[in-house]
């Protein structure tokens, strides 16, 4: 993934943490100059350490103390005295045992489909079948779509074809949500995008540069390549970076999944035989063509 998201996204954690600190310090250390409070306040901690020691554990009369002080604390219009933290797994560092945490998942997620341009996406349960033609098909196609954002990801590229306006997107905006919800880093670009950035990558001089433009295809957890096809081809960059991305995000059982006007025949013809030959891999792909007439016509 992309430092700069990963350090923007850690940024964004940091300033939660240290708003949750300051605050209960700067509470804390204007309710103990209240005589009385710092009075209940003193006994509760030496009650504590007390029990602590004893290897007492949440007795009845230190619960009430606690409770003496948090009622207090609430005349003085002083709670909370101890961090209250946006995520209670991580207590907002962004972390757990070294992994990142959902909470830094989710914030990551933001930037990432804010970056990507899509500025909406969509939901399954939100789908009105009766606007397509073939209402039993996209319902299978949506529920088994579906099924896969819970799946294992065996098949790890999920090609989406058809005409114009014949869902494609909607439907990948669909998968996209799903797979937030579950957790899942995704990464949404066009084809257009993407192709920009594999130029910049060609022409660059600087190493990390290089790197840096093509690591965030490689590393995402989830890949969306929307409208594939309709970049305008380099043979010599969009072909060898595109057949790159494909090749090692499916060696690493990394999910892509794409969408595209073409048919397979067609891909075959405005890249390689590599290409084609990746996508159509039935051990390792799905290929649905999505027949229908453009609903932003109909509409």
């Amino acid at each position: 993934m992309n430092k700069k998201f990963l350090e923007k996204t850690q940024q964004i954690i940091d300033s939660r943490k240290f708003d949750a600190e300051n605050k209960a310090l700067d509470n804390k250390t204007k309710a103990l100059k209240n005589e009385k409070f710092n009075n209940l306040f003193n006994q509760y901690i030496n009650l504590m350490l007390s029990e602590t020691k004893k290897g007492i554990s949440n007795s009845n009369e230190l619960k009430n103390l606690k409770s003496k002080v948090d009622k207090s604390l609430k005349v003085l219009e002083l709670f909370p005295i101890e961090p209250d933290y946006f995520c209670k797994k991580c207590n907002d560092s962004g972390k757990i045992n070294g992994k990142y945490c959902d909470c830094f998942k989710s914030e990551l997620n933001k930037l990432l489909i804010k970056e990507s341009g899509f500025s909406k996406l969509e939901d399954f349960d939100n789908v009105k079948y009766d606007i397509y033609q073939n209402q039993k098909e996209m319902f299978c196609l949506f529920s088994k779509m579906k099924e896969w954002c819970h799946s294992k990801f065996d098949k790890n590229i999920v090609v989406l074809g058809g005409e114009t306006g014949v869902g494609k997107t909607f439907l990948m905006k669909c998968m996209a949500n799903e797979l937030i919800k579950l957790n899942k880093v995704v990464l949404l670009t066009s084809s257009f995008n993407m192709n920009q950035d594999f130029l910049k990558s060609y022409s660059s001089r600087e190493m990390e540069e290089k790197s840096n433009l093509l690591d965030k295809y490689l590393d995402s957890e989830i890949l969306f390549i929307d409208d594939l096809g309709t970049e305008l081809r380099q043979p010599n960059i969009t072909v060898k970076y595109l057949y790159l991305i494909l090749n090692e995000r499916s060696i690493n059982k990394k999910p892509t999944i794409i969408t595209t006007n073409l048919t397979l025949e067609e891909i075959n013809d405005y890249y390689d035989e590599r290409i084609s030959s990746r996508l159509a891999n039935q051990q390792t792909s799905i290929c649905v063509f999505i027949h229908g007439k453009d609903l932003r016509l109909k509409r």
